[in-house]
């Protein structure tokens, strides 16, 4: 597999937890529970997600 391919692969498995991680902040939300480790993961999901496609831009565009 090549470089770009683990990359849009990981991406694509991370957007899956990220919206199963919506969902779980949706539900925790609505039943009034406390959702403030679950949106910290999610922050820390969604920066890990812009790096990734950062590296993914740079591999695919060299300059």
């Amino acid at each position: 597999m090549t470089q770009l391919a683990k990359l849009n692969f990981r991406i694509s498995r991370l957007r899956f937890q990220m919206r199963g991680m919506q969902s779980d902040i949706r539900l925790l939300s609505n039943a009034g529970l406390d959702c403030a480790n679950a949106a910290a993961r999610l922050a820390r999901m969604q920066a890990e997600l812009l790096a990734l496609i950062a590296e993914r831009e740079a591999l695919a565009c060299p300059a």
